[in-house]
């Protein structure tokens, strides 16, 4: 009974580790679906995208490139809280895709690769800009 329940601890423990630092990027152009009039969708590798644009809505909206993706901390000493993924629509409007992890829980991440740059932003807050560059190129590492 023992090892039964020693083998479940690991197992679970190495499912948590894989969710709690699992990497993402903003989805690619083909990944993202119209599901519904302006709601968007499309499947990350550990979790969901989604965003609804605002405003009257057309018929068919597609996403026609990317623009930026943002994550902000309030100091150096802080942890990075993603944002959102902004597209450029046909309908001269944007959409921004936010992640929500399998789990549903709260979550910070650390940048990687050289596709984001630090910012100065307003009240003392550091934007971590990732843009001029393809979605797959905006990659992070999910920590919870």
């Amino acid at each position: 009974m023992k090892k039964i329940i020693s083998i479940l601890a690991i197992m679970t423990s190495i499912g948590f580790i894989s969710v709690a630092q699992a990497t993402e990027h903003c989805p690619k152009l083909h990944e993202i679906n119209e599901t519904g009039s302006g709601v968007f969708s499309a499947d990350g590798e550990n979790g969901k995208w989604s965003g609804v644009l605002q405003g009257i809505i057309g018929e068919k909206n597609p996403v026609q490139s990317f623009k930026m993706s943002i994550a902000i901390q309030e100091s150096e000493s802080t942890p990075l809280k993603f944002q959102y993924c902004t597209y450029n629509i046909n309908t001269n409007k944007t959409l921004d895709m936010r992640f929500t992890p399998k789990n549903e829980k709260e979550f910070t991440i650390k940048t990687e690769g050289n596709g984001w740059t630090k910012e100065s932003g307003n009240f003392g807050l550091i934007y971590n800009v990732c843009e001029n560059t393809s979605p797959e190129n905006c990659i992070f590492k999910i920590s919870q």
